[in-house]
């Protein structure tokens, strides 16, 4: 897959997808982060073809962190989620570390921003961290290497949700300068395929408004990622910040200059920037929408609001083989969302 402007392309044709996050796609019994809601082997092709054929998806966004490979040294379970991948049509976002600290090599919880005193954007991710035996930055390096020629990435997300309060001498968010840097040393060991920070944007500290707009301002990060939950927005507005009419405000507002710019300055940032974006998380729990079929109606208002606002991709959080909170999509359940994501697939195609 390429970038052409805005856009995605395969075999020079525009891509634009709709799909999950499944996010623990590699764990197992050995390097299980949630193994209640681990996915066996054996089944995942199976349900990655049911994903494809039924649900119309074609990109699943899933951890790939040190956890699930002991840190570059047992690629299987990562393997097995490529492989299902391949032989059903899908792509694939690996996602190398977890801003929140979740399934991570650190203390559980602690989040990137206060891990090592604070410092880990700016000299801790050159070190192993926890019980990593590699630093991240030699991590990124390994994992780009060794998966250089898989076509089912789409692209490597560098962080899960990358923030921080932190900035540097010159008053920038910290995230610029790492983001630069892993990402340069990525497409330096893997010219296929396509690299971003990873980042909610929207209100998160050091990546939103002005601070979004400065990070993906870099000729090596090569589209933006935001995510939509209500922390950071509204379960019940299709583009928080928008106009009424779907029109995004202005980048040089005092709305989207600021540290809390909700998600449609993003979009009006990417567009700035001539480089596409992807919502790569986007939930709504069932239980505070009043049921699975509300759920899917605020959900679908916010997928066709971001594809008319120039959107690439749009994934939702998370598939799920058995309910474990009110996040979940539950293929047995029939969840009336799958019929939404296999709607907006068609659109795509023209049917």
């Amino acid at each position: 897959m390429q970038r052409d402007g805005r856009e995605f392309t395969v075999d020079g044709e525009p891509f634009r997808f709709v799909g999950f996050n499944l996010y623990d796609a590699a764990a197992s019994d050995r390097y299980s982060c949630r193994p209640a809601s681990r996915i066996p082997p054996e089944d995942l092709q199976a349900q990655f073809r049911w994903l494809h054929d039924e649900a119309g998806v074609t990109v699943i966004r899933f951890w790939a962190y040190q956890t699930y490979t002991a840190s570059g040294r047992d690629f299987s379970a990562v393997d097995a989620v490529l492989a299902a991948a391949r032989a059903t049509g899908i792509r694939v976002i690996p996602v190398l570390e977890d801003g929140p600290g979740d399934c991570s090599t650190g203390e559980p919880g602690v989040p990137l921003s206060e891990a090592d005193q604070g410092a880990w954007f700016t000299q801790g991710y050159r070190e192993p961290y926890g019980s990593a035996r590699l630093s991240f930055r030699e991590y990124a390096e390994v994992m780009a290497r060794h998966y250089r020629d898989e076509p089912t990435i789409v692209a490597w997300m560098l962080v899960n949700e990358a923030e921080t309060t932190a900035r540097d001498e010159r008053g920038r968010s910290v995230l610029v300068s790492f983001a630069g840097d892993v990402a340069g040393l990525v497409h330096s060991v893997d010219p296929n395929h396509l690299v971003t920070l990873g980042t909610q944007g929207n209100g998160a500290p050091g990546a939103s408004g002005a601070d979004l707009r400065e990070v993906y301002n870099q000729s090596d990060l090569d589209f933006v990622e935001v995510h939509d939950w209500a922390r950071y927005g509204s379960d019940t507005e299709a583009m928080p910040g928008a106009g009424s009419d779907g029109t995004l405000p202005a980048v040089d507002s005092s709305t989207c200059r600021s540290r809390t710019a909700p998600v449609a300055c993003s979009f009006a940032i990417a567009e700035e920037l001539g480089k596409p974006i992807v919502v790569g998380e986007a939930g709504i729990s069932a239980d505070d929408a009043g049921g699975r079929g509300r759920r899917a109606e605020l959900l679908r208002a916010k997928a066709e609001a971001a594809f008319a606002a120039g959107a690439s991709g749009y994934l939702v959080w998370h598939y799920s083989t058995a309910e474990t909170d009110g996040y979940d999509v539950v293929r047995a359940d029939r969840d009336p969302l799958f019929d939404v994501t296999a709607r907006l697939a068609r659109g795509f195609a023209g049917e």
